[in-house]
């Protein structure tokens, strides 16, 4: 083990290493253990201690802050801008839907940028579109001026959810992202809990216009400290954290953190893990590398339902003040204090089920007698991920699926106010329980581009929740809202199934796809020359075949049953 672990480190040590792992396979021993080994060996997965890194998850969860509070914010003032603008609540929502459309676009390009070049300057970026974005909207008179700077708000802020998944992924193994995913995306979901009664505050007692004031603040804030105190994370610039920021990746956190690393090094018996730094050459975001995660199958289908569930979430939220005010005759105050039901659900879902995801890794990784080593990445070819998590949605897609039945019918009837806010509070913790696992699943299945794939996720929900935000106004008033709710519900029971059939076949696409990649691998290779593929590849290549054998067998023995 500590040959293994010192092949990580010490050039001269991984070339005996990779000879005696190339005996070891002449000798045809294990491939499960040779995996394992290469599992628990080598240096942790992330340098960052405990403290650090509840300090990078609270940072960026107040950033991802910046995402709902610019779009929930906004919902109390909806009615108001409709009277000073004199357009019609359905063309004010057309704000929401722009606001989307590019909130789908942006995150792939930041996202890819950020992925290449660090979290940090991605940040610093978002947050300066953000800012102007914000006084534009503060002082437009028309609303053409609303549509185009709304849609500059969105490219401003909607990057941080992705980078707050990516940083996620950056500093947490599988076996704990649950509970720091829910740490993190705790933020996202407080913004739609009180960004409609901040929102509704200001618009009540000092205009719509100080809602812009607002975020804009709120923005210059962020960017201070995000400046001067947050750590760069990207692997593809700092590794496990222990490769020294430069420029702009370097902050006063990191600056500490490395001159602890070097006193830790020259003492008696510490461990020198900083590598010599490399030159990297800045390589321009391709928003195309978003779009090939939807060529994968396993991701396009995950895709699809995490952007078509999220919908739902959206559209009620889109229907709230046009609904509420009619049935309740509500002021924008109130209809702002309505929203802090849903977002509490979401906020309680993002608090306890992450939790219960990583109990769930937990169980599955001793049924398999697989060891969990703290600190160090899994080797996820032997876990079936997909049914880790998706176990947890079944409940949470459920849940949301009744209270999108039950919102629609009690907003129908005009019960009593407790009727809606209780379904409220319902489709928050149901939806966002769902949405916020299949995040967790895509990052597992794209760990080296978790920006990247988060990006995806925006561009496909974003697009999903336009269409839909657009629509739930006129639906609601062709249908009445109870058949219009009843509707989104009735697709949700079909989609459903698609959760069963990617925990029933997840796995063997996974397996596929890495098996088609290594032989591509291989091909290329052989086309330029370089000879055969080395040690690693040749191992998942086997371990491939493997499972794709035992796979067969299994359905042989049960076809025999």
């Amino acid at each position: 083990m500590e040959i293994s672990q010192a092949s990580d480190t010490q050039p001269g040590v991984d070339g005996v290493n990779r000879e005696k792992n190339v005996e070891a396979t002449t000798l045809g021993r294990n491939d499960t253990r040779h995996s394992l080994a290469r599992e628990v060996s080598g240096p942790p997965y992330s340098i960052f201690g405990p403290g650090t890194k509840m300090w990078i998850i609270f940072l960026v969860s107040i950033s991802a802050l910046i995402s709902p509070f610019a779009a929930t914010t906004y919902y109390p003032a909806l009615n108001v801008l409709s009277d000073v603008l004199h357009v019609s609540p359905t063309m004010v929502n057309i704000s929401i839907t722009t606001y989307m459309i590019a909130q789908a676009v942006a995150p792939s390009i930041i996202g890819g940028m950020s992925d290449n070049g660090g979290r940090r300057l991605s940040f610093i970026v978002s947050y300066v579109i953000f800012i102007i974005a914000d006084i534009g909207l503060a002082l437009q008179t028309n609303y053409a001026a609303l549509l185009i700077l709304r849609m500059v708000q969105a490219v401003g802020c909607s990057a941080s959810i992705a980078l707050t998944v990516a940083v996620v992924a950056d500093i947490a193994t599988s076996a704990e992202r649950g509970k720091y995913m829910g740490y993190a995306t705790a933020g996202i979901l407080f913004g739609p809990a009180f960004g409609p009664t901040i929102g509704g505050i200001l618009a009540q007692y000092l205009g719509w216009r100080s809602i812009f004031w607002f975020l804009a603040i709120y923005g210059g804030i962020l960017l201070m400290i995000f400046i001067f105190f947050f750590p760069e994370t990207c692997r593809n610039v700092v590794g496990n954290g222990s490769i020294p920021a430069r420029g702009i990746n370097r902050s006063v956190l990191s600056y500490l953190q490395q001159k602890k690393l070097a006193r830790h090094s020259t003492e008696p018996g510490g461990e020198e893990f900083i590598p010599p730094t490399r030159k990297r050459k800045f390589t321009f975001p391709n928003p195309i590398t978003t779009l090939r995660i939807l060529g994968e199958k396993e991701s396009c289908i995950v895709l699809l339902y995490n952007g078509l569930f999220f919908t739902g979430m959206m559209i009620t939220t889109a229907s709230v003040p046009d609904l509420f005010k009619a049935a309740y005759g509500l002021d924008e105050l109130k209809i702002g204090l309505c929203y802090i039901s849903m977002g509490t659900g979401s906020l309680i879902s993002a608090l306890t089920m992450g939790h219960l995801v990583d109990w769930n890794f937990r169980r599955h990784a001793a049924r398999l007698n697989i060891v969990i080593n703290k600190g160090k990445q899994q080797d996820l070819r032997r876990i079936p991920i997909e049914k880790v998590r998706l176990q947890v949605v079944v409940p949470g897609h459920i849940i949301g699926t009744i209270g999108l039945i039950a919102f629609g019918w009690t907003i129908k009837f005009e019960t009593h106010i407790a009727g809606p806010e209780a379904a409220l509070f319902i489709i928050g913790f149901g939806v966002s329980t769902a949405f916020n696992i299949t995040n967790t699943l895509l990052i597992d299945l794209h760990r080296d581009q978790p920006a990247t794939a988060t990006a995806a996720v925006n561009f496909v929900r974003c697009l999903m929740s336009a269409g839909g935000s657009a629509a739930i106004i006129p639906m609601c008033r062709a249908m009445n809202p109870g058949w219009a709710f009843t509707f989104i519900a009735l697709v949700y029971v079909v989609l459903i199934g698609v959760v069963f059939w990617i925990m029933r076949d997840g796995m063997t696409w996974r397996e596929e796809a890495e098996r088609r990649k290594v032989e591509k691998a291989a091909k290329k290779r052989e086309h330029q020359g370089i000879g055969d593929i080395d040690l690693e590849a040749n191992s998942a290549l086997r371990d491939a075949e493997v499972r794709t054998n035992e796979l067969q067998s299994k359905e042989t023995d049960s076809a025999k049953d």
